[in-house]
């Protein structure tokens, strides 16, 4: 089953909403993405950039938005190829010391399971098989 990890994240104070996601946009991809068990064990990373003029007013209207800069979404094969990952001696080397001129790690939260696919490309996805939350859905057909 293919595991899809979601990090929340906070920019340090320090910088702006601009050269936080400037930065993190452009420059840290270069750094994570050339790491070797990276390039081996990621299926699908992108990011979810926040729109804080939006974000502010619907706040103002009562609606109640999380108080993050943005999400990390990161799939691999498997929990255990995740978390290799972020056990892995390159990444806390490189990986970490720039996370860190950036974003607040001790602030981030994390939420890991799996997709359900329940509406496609304007089509509903009917899942054929599925053994237990667990198991890989298998046969999801879109309609």
């Amino acid at each position: 089953m293919v595991a899809h990890l979601t990090i929340f994240i906070k920019k340090l104070d320090s910088l702006s909403h601009d050269e936080f996601h400037k930065y993190w946009s452009t420059s840290h991809p270069k750094i994570w993405l050339n790491i070797k068990i990276v390039q081996e064990k990621v299926l699908k990373y992108s990011q979810f950039h926040v729109d804080h003029e939006t974000s502010s007013a619907l706040r103002a209207h009562g609606i109640p938005i999380v108080e993050y800069d943005g999400g990390v979404n990161i799939w691999a094969a498997t929990t255990e190829d995740l978390m290799s990952v972020f056990q892995d001696e390159e990444y806390k080397r490189v990986v970490i010391p720039d996370e860190e001129s950036f974003l607040k790690r001790s602030e981030a939260v994390m939420m890991i399971g799996y997709d359900e696919d329940k509406w496609v490309d304007g089509k509903v996805c009917e899942v054929r098989k599925q053994k237990g939350p667990g198991d890989q859905i298998e046969g999801a057909e879109v309609r």
